[in-house]
C-alpha cells in the first residue's frame, strides 16, 4: 500500500481520537445496541431476514442446522458436524460472506466459512441478507451475507441461562449465557460446547459412519461502557476450538483428523458529536488449523493467518432524513502454512455512502475503492431504493457491483499459486415487494447477477493444477419469505415459509452449476398451549447435478423435525424440550456418497434465572 494511503488512514484515526463534544441527551438506540449498524441502516432495496430467538433455540446449535431449515440457502454437507458450505442464489461457498459484529470472518486460505464451526448459542442475533454487499462488507459478499451479532442494553437487568442437551449417537451439549447491566455498563458472557461420537448407521446399506467423531467449544464475551454522555466503548471477543475426524465416503474410508482454532477480538469507540457520529474499530483475527491425514500419526499439514483491521466511519446528519458516511479502512494479513510461504497482503479502502428519505421514498447510493499491490481492485457501487405505497405495500430495487478477492491458496500455493489473478466481479440487480395482508407478511424478490473472472483451479499444459480466471456465470431466480401469525384459542400460532427458485448457468456450456438445486422450500410452525409448546420444521430440496455436464445428479429429498416442550416452573424457569430429527427416516445426500443421518432423537433442559 502506498505511503499516501497510510497518511490518509492516519489522518482519519487522529481526527477521530482528537474530536470532542458534549450533547445533552442520548437517542441513538440502534447505534448503541449493535456493532453492525450498517446491516440496518445501509440495506435499502434489499430484504434482511432476522431469525427470532425462539427459532435459534429450537434448532441444533451448529449454524448449518439453524439455517438449513430456516432459509432458502442450500448447504453442502460431508455429514453431520463435518465440513459444511453454503450456496446463496446459486453462488459458490466463497461467494457468501459471514459477518461477525460487522467484520468479515471468511477464511484467508479458502475464502469461505465452514458453517459447522460456528456455534450459534453464544450469539444474540442472526440475520440473513440475500444479494450483494461488497461496498460495506468486502470480499465474498456476492451471493449474500450472514450476520452474527451481539446486542447491548442498559436497563439494569440481569439474566442467566443454562442448557444441557443429550441426543442420539452419544451427542452431548451444554451452554451458558449471562447478561449483566446497569445504566452505564453491559457485560455478556457465553460458553457453548458440543461433542458427538457421530456413529450413525447408513440407511439401507448396513454400515455406519466411521471416523466422524467431533467436539467444539465456543467462548464469547462482550462488554459496553459509556464514557460520559456521548462516548461509548464496546469490546467483543470470540474464541472457537474444534477437533473432528473426517469421515470417509461409502467407497473410501478415512482415518484423518482436523483441528482448528479461531479467535476474534474487536474494540469499537463510538462518539456522538452533535450531527456527527464517529466510529473507530480495531480488530484482530487469528485463524489456525492442523490436518492429520492419519490421526494416529504426529505428521500434519497446517495453516496460520493473522489479520489486523482498522476501520473508521464518520457520519454526518444533514437532517433527520439525510446522512453521509465516509469510511476509511485498512486490512493487514500475514499467513503461512504447508505449501504456502510469505503470504502477505495489505489492503486499504475508501467508501462513501449517502442515504436520503423523501416522504415515502427512501434511497441510498454507495461507492467503494480498494487499493492493494496483490491484484487490481474494481470500483464497487450499490444503489438501492424503497417506495412505500401504503403501510401494507412497498416496492424496492437494488443494483450493485461486488467482488471476491483471490485467497492465500489461490495466490501463494507453492504447487500452483497464481499471483496474477484478478478478483471475481459481479453486476447484479433485484426487484422486491413487501406485502402485508392481515396476519400475513410476504417478501418476494426477483434477481439477476452476471459473474465474470470466476476463479477455478484447472490443469495447465504440464498437468499442474493452477487457479485461473476462466468462467462467466449468470444467475437468476425468485425468492419468497412468508410469515403468518394468528391467535387461536387464546394462544399464538406462528408459521414461517421460505422458497427459492434458482438458475445458475455456466455460459460456456449453458448447464446448471453443480450443487445448485432448482427448488428449495422450508416451512416451520410453532404453537403454545399454557405450559406446552410444539414446533415443527420441514424442508424440500430439489435434485442437484454433481457433474458439470449435468449427466449425474442426486435425488431430491424432504426432511421434517419435531420439538415438544414443557415449562415446569416459572421462577426459575425450567423448560424441557424433546425432539426428533428426520422423523420420516429419509435416506438423503447433499454430496455424492456422503450419507446423512436417519431418524435421531434429542432432549434439552433449559434453566433461566
Amino acid at each position: 500500500m502506498s505511503r499516501n494511503l497510510y497518511l490518509i488512514v492516519a489522518f482519519f484515526i487522529c481526527f477521530c481520537i482528537s474530536t470532542k463534544a458534549q450533547t445533552d441527551s442520548i437517542n441513538w438506540l440502534d447505534e448503541v445496541q449493535l456493532s453492525d449498524v450498517k446491516l440496518k441502516n445501509n440495506s435499502e432495496g434489499q430484504f434482511v431476514k432476522e431469525l427470532s430467538d425462539s427459532v435459534i433455540k429450537q434448532s441444533e446449535p451448529l449454524l448449518t442446522s439453524v439455517l438449513k431449515f430456516n432459509s432458502p440457502f442450500f448447504f453442502r454437507e460431508n455429514g453431520y458436524g463435518m465440513v459444511s458450505s453454503a450456496s446463496v442464489r446459486g453462488t459458490g461457498a466463497a461467494q457468501t460472506a459471514v459477518i461477525w459484529n460487522g467484520i468479515n470472518i471468511n477464511s484467508q486460505f479458502t475464502g469461505q466459512t465452514d458453517f459447522n464451526t460456528i456455534n450459534t448459542a453464544v450469539f444474540d442475533n442472526i440475520s440473513l441478507k440475500p444479494g450483494g454487499g461488497s461496498v460495506v462488507y468486502g470480499s465474498g459478499a456476492i451471493g449474500g451475507t450472514i450476520h452474527l451479532n451481539n446486542e447491548f442494553s442498559f436497563d439494569g437487568g440481569q439474566s442467566n441461562e443454562l442448557r444441557f442437551g443429550l441426543g442420539s449417537f452419544a451427542t452431548y451439549q451444554t451452554s451458558y449465557k449471562g447478561d449483566y447491566s446497569n445504566e452505564k455498563t453491559n457485560l455478556k458472557i457465553g460458553v457453548s460446547g458440543i461433542s458427538s461420537e457421530n456413529d450413525y448407521p447408513y440407511l439401507d446399506v448396513g454400515e455406519k459412519n466411521e471416523n466422524g467423531d467431533f467436539y467444539n467449544l465456543a467462548l464469547n464475551a462482550s462488554v459496553a461502557h459509556w464514557l460520559g454522555d456521548s462516548n461509548i466503548l464496546k469490546f467483543y471477543s470470540n474464541y472457537y476450538q474444534g477437533e473432528r475426524g473426517f469421515s470417509g465416503t461409502l467407497n473410501l474410508p478415512s482415518n484423518s483428523k482436523y483441528e482448528d482454532f479461531n479467535s476474534r477480538n474487536l474494540l469499537e469507540w463510538k462518539s456522538f458529536l452533535g450531527n456527527f457520529t464517529s466510529s473507530l474499530k480495531l480488530a484482530w483475527i487469528s485463524e489456525k488449523f492442523k490436518y492429520f491425514e492419519n490421526r494416529d500419526s504426529e505428521n500434519f499439514s497446517f495453516g496460520n493467518a493473522e489479520t489486523a483491521i482498522i476501520k473508521y466511519d464518520l457520519a454526518y446528519d444533514f437532517s433527520d432524513n439525510k446522512t453521509i458516511n465516509l469510511i476509511v479502512d485498512y486490512n493487514g494479513v500475514i499467513g503461512d502454512g504447508t505449501g504456502i510461504e510469505n503470504a502477505e497482503r495489505q489492503i486499504g479502502g475508501f467508501s462513501l455512502l449517502w442515504s436520503d428519505e423523501i416522504q415515502d421514498f427512501n434511497y441510498q447510493l454507495s461507492l467503494r475503492q480498494e487499493i492493494t499491490e496483490n491484484y487490481d481492485s474494481p470500483l464497487l457501487f450499490s444503489a438501492g431504493a424503497t417506495y412505500n405505497f401504503s403501510k401494507n405495500y412497498s416496492i424496492r430495487f437494488n443494483s450493485s457491483r461486488n467482488f471476491r478477492i483471490p485467497t492465500f491458496n489461490d495466490l501463494f500455493w507453492l504447487e500452483g499459486g497464481n499471483t496474477n489473478l484478478d478478483p471475481e466481479t459481479s453486476i447484479q440487480a433485484e426487484l422486491g415487494n413487501t406485502l402485508i395482508l392481515s396476519d400475513f407478511k410476504i417478501n418476494l424478490a426477483a434477481y439477476f447477477m452476471d459473474i465474470e473472472d470466476l476463479i477455478r483451479w484447472t490443469p495447465d499444459d504440464s498437468g499442474v493444477w493452477r487457479p485461473q480466471n476462466t468462467s462467466k456465470v449468470q444467475n437468476y431466480g425468485l425468492e419468497a419469505f412468508v410469515t403468518w401469525s394468528k391467535v387461536l384459542a387464546g394462544n399464538e400460532l406462528n408459521l414461517s415459509a421460505n422458497y427459492a427458485f434458482t438458475k445458475a448457468i455456466n455460459q460456456e456450456n449453458q448447464n446448471q452449476l453443480i450443487y445448485t438445486p432448482l427448488h428449495k422450500a422450508t416451512l416451520s410452525a410453532g404453537y403454545e398451549v399454557k405450559n406446552f409448546s410444539i414446533h415443527v420444521q420441514s424442508l424440500y430440496n430439489g435434485k442437484i447435478y454433481t457433474s458439470s455436464d449435468n449427466n449425474y445428479e442426486l435425488d431430491p429429498y424432504q426432511l421434517a423435525n419435531l420439538r415438544v416442550g414443557y415449562v415446569f416452573t416459572s421462577d426459575p424457569e425450567i423448560i424441557l424440550r424433546v425432539g426428533a430429527d428426520n422423523i420420516f427416516n429419509e435416506n438423503y445426500q447433499s454430496l455424492p456418497s456422503r450419507i446423512m443421518p436417519g431418524r435421531s432423537y434429542n432432549s434439552t433442559l433449559t434453566i433461566n434465572f
